[in-house]
């Protein structure tokens, strides 16, 4: 069974727990949120199932005030709401594990060479409205172009879009498990 380490995975697991039996999200008011969990920063909460991904859910920016409550929200949404992969079932729990994500404010990139694909993740997007993210340090993602080439990918932008007609931003992020 899953142990979280940090009170940001306990939080997510807790909120999958608790969807699960009641199907229901316990979203806190500010006041009952502590502080550390009051800032205004987005999350992406992964639940692995083994070693392999099962569900990533996130935003580059927060959809609620509160990073806490952007735990559960994204915890559930991983778990039993995601399109990209089967709902979480409870003979599953005793196999999955997490990790959440924190993200800093993403910034646009003026200069390829500065995006560390170790250290950073980037958010792409074209004209066209098409966009993805890729967080940091993800696998077989070891150069700056293979994380160009698969955010390309994953947002359906044509490879051969010039590059300058891109807006990039990087981000880090602190994984919490």
């Amino acid at each position: 069974m899953f142990e979280p380490n940090t009170v940001y995975a306990k939080i997510a697991y807790d909120a999958i727990l608790l969807y699960l039996k009641t199907s229901k999200k316990l979203f806190k008011k500010e006041e009952e949120i502590p502080p550390a969990l009051k800032l205004n920063l987005a999350c992406y909460v992964s639940i692995y199932s083994g070693n392999r991904l099962k569900s990533c859910v996130g935003d580059p920016e927060p959809r609620h005030p509160q990073l806490y409550n952007e735990i559960i929200e994204n915890a559930v949404q991983a778990a039993f709401e995601n399109p990209d992969s089967e709902p979480l079932k409870e003979g599953e729990l005793n196999n999955i594990s997490l990790t959440v994500d924190v993200l800093s404010k993403p910034k646009p990139v003026k200069d390829l060479s500065m995006i560390k694909p170790h250290k950073n993740g980037i958010l792409i997007k074209d004209d066209k409205g098409n966009q993805s993210l890729i967080l940091p340090n993800s696998k077989d993602i070891d150069t700056t172009d293979k994380l160009l080439n698969a955010a390309r990918e994953m947002a359906g932008i044509d490879p051969d879009t010039p590059i300058d007609e891109l807006e990039i931003y990087n981000f880090t992020t602190t994984k919490y498990q």
